[in-house]
């Protein structure tokens, strides 16, 4: 999941690494100082011969033993630090770029995919969960790696002192180990759990605060609510609470496991001494060792119950980056204008629902031809499957069954950035991003000049209310577009659709809900700037439909009727006497 990430990290990898090699020999030398002056002291012989220099010259012998000890301690404090800021920066910007990889791959996710999450749910995941997982990161690069080996190497050099003591540590080790083992599954089972709890509990504020205004219409920001969140935030707590329970508790037997190995192997150290077959500065050489491990033991402890949380973490971002999008890019770019014909081969497509099993039929077995250059209205009582005729045209969904053409070709076929490009939208309730009001117009498109932007806005009668703003196009929007009104939004939306430019538009209720004035000077607009080209108009305005060149009328998501305006009256009039269409 990291692993593509990771490109060119490779040499601040091996280097952190290295310096990591350093940090662990560095401390495993750094008692040998203050054994050699002990051994001095006691009059022990050493084998090195350190012990003979010092005894022919005390002063200097003990100032440089003494200046060895500071320098190695200095060293494997720089080597430390280097080692750390190496791996922190490396794994900084590996979690950064999966990070982005994980939006942009959840960006390019399908609609029905979205309209089945929760946005709290994928926050959570995106935010915190790849937060979690750069600090487990690091930590599995420095806390856990580099006590593992200082564990060996203590280990060697004990044995090669005495196998005693260094059995003893060994198995000490091992127990600890076997604990930390043991206990990091149910730490890592109790962190799935809490991780689960936090999304329902980041969802449920989410939906709330998405509804604020109804909420606060309603009365409905008083106890009812505050229970209901009380009660996800409690059942998180208890989560939260068992799972530090089971860390402290790793923790504390790790702690225990080691203070009663360091205490047997000191009874046996000094047995030794007492029998002459270890000295005192090898004891010392132990008890240093036993000290140093201490410290990075406990630290592998907690870093493995936080490698717990980790792993949770770790396991629900890779299902959601493992997750292949619906929406599968075609072998073949759209280029050119194309003419803009749009025909539907018995297709059956399905739509989000909250039925048991997520998914229910919108449209089924529909066969129409729409030709190039019409506008078509798209009419039908509301579940028809009208919005859903217009995904399929827009590739937001592919139909389950049958085929989708534009000019005679499968939109399947097509890459689907070439193929949007020559589409302008319109939806029913157009959202505004955060950004300037130009921006917005010019929103997914690059190296638009203010000219172009301005002739769109223009030409969806936009440029009078903007220039009125405080900084004209420069202003920025806030969240949701709320600075606007409704029908200052859609010709907003308009403005975006005209610079866009495409072949084929499709409009989704653009006027729904905008007063009768703003509604008809909105339908001028469009009808003037559709004009020769392919559209697909969804609307309940049977006022509109005879302004249109082309009728598709849906019921029950199957194709009731398709052809000219005044057909359609003729129909309307004789299938409303034998069915509930209207």
């Amino acid at each position: 999941m990291l692993v593509p990430h990771a490109t060119g990290e490779g040499p601040m990898l091996a280097m952190g690494a290295l310096l990591g090699v350093c940090v662990v020999a560095l401390q495993l030398l750094l008692p040998w100082p203050l054994k050699w002056i002990l051994d001095s002291l006691a009059g022990a012989r050493d084998p090195s011969g350190v012990v003979a220099w010092v005894a022919r010259s005390p002063g200097s012998g003990f100032l440089a033993l003494g200046a060895a000890f500071v320098a190695l301690a200095l060293a494997s404090a720089g080597a430390e630090f280097g080692q750390v800021m190496m791996l922190n920066g490396a794994g900084n910007r590996i979690a950064s770029r999966f990070r982005t990889s994980l939006f942009g791959h959840i960006l390019r996710q399908p609609l029905s995919f979205h309209e089945k999450q929760d946005v709290g749910e994928l926050l959570t995941r995106v935010v915190y969960d790849t937060s979690r997982l750069r600090r487990g990161l690091n930590g599995v690069l420095i806390q856990i790696v580099q006590p593992v080996a200082l564990f060996l190497g203590t280990l060697g050099v004990l044995w090669w002192h005495n196998r005693a003591m260094g059995f003893a540590l060994g198995i000490g080790g091992l127990l600890a180990l076997l604990a930390m083992q043991r206990r990091g599954r149910r730490i890592a089972t109790a962190a799935k759990k809490q991780r689960r709890k936090e999304g329902s509990l980041a969802a449920l504020v989410a939906e709330e605060l998405r509804s604020i205004r109804e909420l606060q219409t309603f009365g409905l920001t008083g106890s009812a609510l505050l229970i209901r969140f009380g009660d996800r935030n409690v059942k998180s707590l208890r989560q939260e609470q068992k799972l530090r329970r089971l860390a402290a508790g790793l923790t504390f037997w790790v702690e225990a496991i080691l203070a009663v190995t360091v205490g047997l192997a000191v009874v046996l150290g000094i047995k030794a001494v007492g029998a002459g077959d270890l000295i005192a500065g090898d004891l010392w050489l132990f008890v240093s060792y036993a000290a140093a491990l201490r410290s990075p033991f406990s630290g592998f402890a907690r870093q493995t119950a936080r490698l717990g949380r980790t792993y949770a973490c770790g396991e629900r971002l890779a299902k959601l980056a493992d997750r292949e999008a619906e929406i599968a890019d075609g072998p073949v770019a759209l280029t050119g204008l194309p003419r803009g014909e749009l025909a539907f081969e018995a297709v059956s497509a399905k739509a989000p629902t909250l039925a048991r099993g997520g998914r229910k039929w919108s449209l089924h077995e529909v066969s129409c031809l729409l030709p190039a250059g019409k506008r078509v209205a798209i009419v039908g009582p509301n579940g028809a499957g009208k919005s859903t005729l217009l995904r399929l045209a827009l590739r937001l969904a592919d139909p389950v069954i049958g085929r989708v053409l534009l000019d005679g070709r499968d939109l399947r076929e097509y890459t689907v950035k070439s193929l949007r490009c020559q589409m302008s939208v319109v939806f029913q309730d157009s959202v505004l991003a955060g950004l300037s009001v130009r921006e917005n117009i010019a929103f997914g498109l690059s190296r638009v000049s203010d000219q172009s932007v301005q002739s769109a806005a223009a030409a969806a009668r936009a440029h009078h209310f903007i220039q009125a703003l405080p900084e004209g196009y420069e202003t920025k929007v806030r969240r949701g577009g709320d600075l606007f009104s409704g029908g200052e939004r859609q010709r907003l939306a308009v403005a975006r659709a005209i610079l866009r430019g495409g072949r084929i538009w499709l409009l989704d209720e653009p006027t729904a809900g905008l007063d009768h004035v703003t509604k008809r000077e909105l339908e001028d607009v469009l009808l003037e700037l559709t004009h020769g080209r392919t559209t697909l108009w969804v609307t309940h305005d049977p006022d509109l439909v005879p302004r249109l060149d082309w009728v598709l009328a849906l019921d029950r998501g199957r194709a009731a009727f398709n052809g000219p305006p005044d057909a359609y009256q003729i129909w309307l009039g004789e299938y409303s006497k034998t069915s509930t269409y209207a």
